[in-house]
């Protein structure tokens, strides 16, 4: 893997080459009695082929880089359900259509916990949702939130009055960069993260408000580098090690200091007064734990919002990126949405969820830019919580899974040229939507996204309240880059675009 490249350098540089040797000496021997533990935890099962590795290192070096892409291409050799070594331990890799349903639908079970990785258990991101393992506390935290965010309005039109106004705000916003190009990245997290904060923290930011501003950098920050921290949890020793330990030391300072961050939005609410119904998700927990001691886990509130937060704002504005990009590069798309928008809303009242029956290649496009683009291409990882079999092969309890969510979406059995973008492979031969059944942008099963009624009506209001008002444009020159950069999610390379108001 790339970035051993440095630690070798350290080393070799060092002065005390007796002490490295003990080191290096020990680090092996320490894996081989952990690789050795696994096998015989497993009971001797045999995992499904896979492609051969190196020692130690197994398949990172093949999967630094791109490894949605590397993780494809090996399916086409080993099948839909195969095995890779991260380091030394094992992984299984799932993959089509049958594959995703039978592990995380038919046998969700089996299928539905999380990995206990290291980074993750020390700084207790475990405690929230999005990571817990499949259980108790997890079972009773999706439940609270999910109540929660529908009794603050989730798929109504409670929320669709939230969304509006943002809307608007961010259109004003954008006016403003009229005919100017630049990049919309900052702007749009903002707008799509003020939603989620509407409901979690009862309070929407101004843009360019430096506290959020902050915020919102450690959160882009760790989600990129999430997957170059991901080696920590591989190899824990490495966090000693000077260079590579930078990162490790980056990863923590982070999560402490957005922890705080959630921790001092819960402090704010204890000081102020509290009136009536929870305005909030903060409110709505601290109230369930007053009337009911012990029916939630207290200390899991602010890693909770922390996960609502990310959650909320990546995967939703990251396709609105990539949606934009597309559109750019497809200007008939981009005209056959608008002249559709025209026809149906005209210009003088806003788009409403309630017309997205009239609105087919609307709808059409937006789900062509999830599919095109899965913002979440492996998933969160998932990790078996007891021995199961998956299309005949046997799988221990424990084994870490990647759900191969690209895989489905650029399957050229399952879909005619994947790699074009076109919003037509949605609706039938009347021009009407029709839906897919290798397309799950959200995954499925019980970990399925939590916000999937959220993040519908946010693309939908935000791409149709931008392309009822502006036409956007590549600046002259321009060179789109579609390779994205791999980190929880996928996401474009920085880009700037034009947006011009609709006269």
């Amino acid at each position: 893997m790339a970035v051993l490249l440095p630690i070798a350098q350290a080393l070799l540089t060092g002065h005390n080459i007796t002490a490295v040797l003990i080191a290096v000496v020990a680090f092996l021997t320490s894996l081989t009695l952990v690789s050795r533990f696994r096998r015989e935890r497993s009971g001797g099962r045999i995992l499904p082929p896979g492609p051969p590795g190196w020692p130690v290192l197994g398949n990172l070096a093949s999967l630094a880089q791109n490894a949605h892409l590397q993780l494809t291409a090996w399916r086409g050799t080993y099948g839909d359900v195969f095995s890779v070594k991260m380091g030394l331990q094992d992984a299984v890799v799932v993959s089509g259509k049958d594959a995703i349903r039978e592990a995380l639908v038919r046998k969700a079970e089996h299928f539905s916990s999380r990995p206990d990785l290291f980074l993750i258990r020390l700084n207790k991101q475990n405690s929230g949702l999005v990571m817990s393992p499949y259980g108790d506390q997890w079972k009773v935290l999706r439940r609270f939130s999910m109540s929660t965010l529908r009794s603050f309005g989730m798929g109504t039109g409670i929320l669709e009055e939230k969304i509006d106004m943002e809307c608007r705000h961010f259109c004003t916003e954008l006016e403003t960069k009229s005919g100017q190009p630049f990049d919309l990245m900052h702007l749009l997290h903002n707008a799509v993260s003020n939603i989620i904060c509407s409901m979690t923290l009862g309070k929407r930011f101004e843009y360019g408000d430096p506290m959020f501003l902050r915020l919102m950098e450690m959160s882009e920050r760790g989600v990129e580098l999430f997957l170059t921290a991901h080696v920590f949890n591989i190899y824990p020793v490495l966090r000693f090690l000077p260079i590579v330990g930078r990162q490790f030391k980056e990863w923590m300072d982070l999560s402490e200091e957005s922890l705080k961050c959630f921790k001092d939005f819960i402090a704010q609410h204890e000081d102020s007064d509290r009136q009536g119904k929870a305005r909030d998700i903060i409110e709505a927990f601290t109230t369930k734990l007053e009337d009911d001691p012990g029916s939630l886990p207290g200390d899991s509130l602010p890693h909770l919002l922390g996960d609502l937060f990310v959650a909320g704002m990546e995967t939703t504005a990251n396709t609105l990126r990539w949606g934009l990009l597309y559109l750019v590069t497809h200007p008939d798309v981009q005209t056959k949405v608008q002249a559709e928008l025209d026809e149906v809303v005209g210009r003088d009242r806003p788009p409403a969820v309630s017309g997205k029956p009239n609105l087919p290649y609307t709808e059409a496009t937006i789900m062509e830019m999830q599919r095109i683009r899965t913002v979440v291409p492996l998933s969160v990882p998932h990790c078996t919580s007891s021995d199961t079999t998956l299309l005949g092969y046997d799988i221990p309890a424990g084994t870490d899974v990647l759900i191969n969510l690209w895989s489905l979406h650029m399957d050229p059995s399952r879909w005619d040229s994947p790699d074009k973008f076109d919003p037509g492979r949605f609706l039938d031969d009347s021009g009407q939507l029709q839906t897919h059944d290798s397309f799950m942008p959200f995954s499925t099963g019980r970990r399925v996204c939590l916000g999937e009624q959220l993040a519908k009506m946010e693309l939908f209001l935000f791409l149709t309240n931008m392309l009822q008002q502006f036409t956007f444009t590549l600046p002259e020159g321009a060179r789109p880059n579609f390779d994205g950069i791999l980190g929880v999610t996928l996401r474009p390379h920085p880009y700037e675009l034009i947006a011009v108001r609709r006269e």
